[in-house]
């Protein structure tokens, strides 16, 4: 009976140990501090590709590369790794931008060039398709000081941002285009479509922030009373104009 005791708990820790599968991965740790987890697909001189458990691939230069080694995930089910690790890629991922700008303004038939600031939050995915591009839904506030008539224009821009950084080092260049409507907070004045291109430097702090410098020259779609000047004589009227700005930008990414 003693025996048979033995054999029945030998039986049972055997069923719970087989029942625990250990998952051996690759990991990629990067020299800005960013880890990624999953199957290295292709290994070269200059490069490495990884994909991770929920099918994206990512490839690095190998010298951006601090280490690459393996990790072992023992005690969960292969699917409840996969989870947790994309959940890790996506929490890593998500990321946020504080931006300010000022530069100057000018609307034809409404005002000459005026003096322009913005400030801004951004909130979206830095590594969009696995690679350095920024995605994300931003607003802010815009105020343009009309000095013709001593009046302000605030508007408020709600914007998406797709921004790109060129190269992988720790200074790179890049692009960025954001896209949206200004709501306008002037009872004299309606808001619109606006589009704003911006080009500059990002330039890693740690793997979590970075800073942005830049310039950037946008159009904003306003409406308005109008005045024109032409041979017949001076004409005021109410209807849409472009608002033109052009300045500089200084951002943080977190």
């Amino acid at each position: 009976m003693k025996q048979l005791y033995v054999l029945v708990l030998t039986l049972f820790l055997s069923f719970q140990l087989w029942g625990q599968e250990s998952v051996v991965l690759d990991r990629i740790t990067l020299n800005t501090g960013e880890i990624y987890i999953g199957e290295i697909v292709v290994k070269t001189a200059d490069i490495v590709m990884i994909k991770s458990l929920n099918g994206t691939r990512y490839q690095f230069q190998l010298v951006e590369v601090k280490k690459i080694d393996k990790t072992n995930t023992s005690g969960l089910a292969k699917n409840q790794t996969a989870n947790r690790m994309v959940d890790a890629q996506i929490d890593g991922n998500f990321s946020g931008q504080l931006e300010i700008t000022g530069g100057i303004s000018s609307a034809k038939f409404a005002f000459t060039t005026s003096p322009n600031a913005q400030v801004s939050l951004t909130f979206g995915n830095k590594k969009v398709f696995g690679k350095d591009l920024f995605l994300g839904i931003g607003a802010g506030y815009n105020n343009t000081f009309i000095e013709s008539s001593a009046t302000s224009l605030a508007l408020i821009p709600v914007f998406v941002r797709l921004q790109s950084t060129l190269t992988k080092g720790r200074t790179a260049p890049f692009v960025g285009v954001d896209a949206g409507y200004a709501f306008s907070l002037n009872p004299n004045f309606g808001g619109g479509s606006l589009i704003k291109v911006s080009i500059g430097i990002v330039s890693r702090l740690n793997y979590k922030t970075a800073l942005i410098i830049g310039v950037y020259a946008g159009l904003n779609s306003i409406s308005g009373n109008l005045t024109e000047t032409n041979d017949l004589g001076t004409f005021t009227y109410y209807n849409s104009t472009m608002m033109q700005n052009v300045g500089v930008k200084l951002g943080l990414q977190f």
